[in-house]
């Protein structure tokens, strides 16, 4: 188990593609949050839940965080992390990701030495990076905080800005074939 490393699972977003929480959606009889947390907790030592302030967690187990903004944006969930991490990085994931692998954790996390490094590392998929599997430095935090400011909000934007490794399809295809990991429910019909 990393824990240069720490995890945060981003579960307080509006929801509104699906109409509702997402987080305690069942996908194959586990809710899409639990799935996620199964994950990554054999992965890292440290795994918590970024939630609004208020709202109920959909892991009760884990060690919460709350956002600290109104604004309902992944953005802000990763500020969130960013600013309770008390690692040498976090690896951020939306709640919506019921496949992911830990291989492919682990293999984000080979590349993110201990000091220095990367500001972020990304994998990149069919579709282009994916900010919300992947890992985020504190020091991008400033960063963060600014471009919210701004209202700014757009991750690929902020992924461009900062030094971000981008790990390429190939690569992330060697250890899981059909990118399982990076397919998020975000509709009804994606549950299916």
């Amino acid at each position: 188990m990393l824990s240069h490393v720490e995890a945060a699972i981003l579960a307080g977003g509006a929801s509104t593609r699906m109409g509702r929480d997402k987080a305690t959606l069942a996908w194959n009889g586990v809710a899409l949050a639990e799935r996620v947390a199964d994950a990554l907790g054999a992965c890292f030592a440290r795994v918590r839940v970024v939630l609004r302030p208020g709202a109920p967690s959909p892991l009760a187990s884990l060690e919460r965080i709350d956002d600290l903004r109104e604004l309902r944006a992944p953005i802000v969930g990763i500020e969130a992390a960013l600013r309770a991490c008390d690692a040498s990085a976090v690896l951020v994931a939306a709640c919506d990701l019921p496949e992911i692998d830990p291989r492919v954790v682990l293999a984000l996390a080979a590349l993110v030495p201990v000091d220095g490094g990367a500001d972020v590392v990304a994998p990149r998929g069919p579709r282009g990076p994916e900010p919300l599997l992947a890992i985020w430095r504190p020091r991008v935090l400033p960063e963060v905080t600014r471009r919210i400011e701004r209202g700014e909000l757009a991750l690929h934007a902020l992924l461009a800005a900062v030094d971000t490794l981008y790990v390429p399809e190939s690569d992330l295809r060697a250890l899981d074939p059909e990118l399982a990991s990076l397919r998020n429910v975000n509709r009804r019909e994606d549950l299916a």
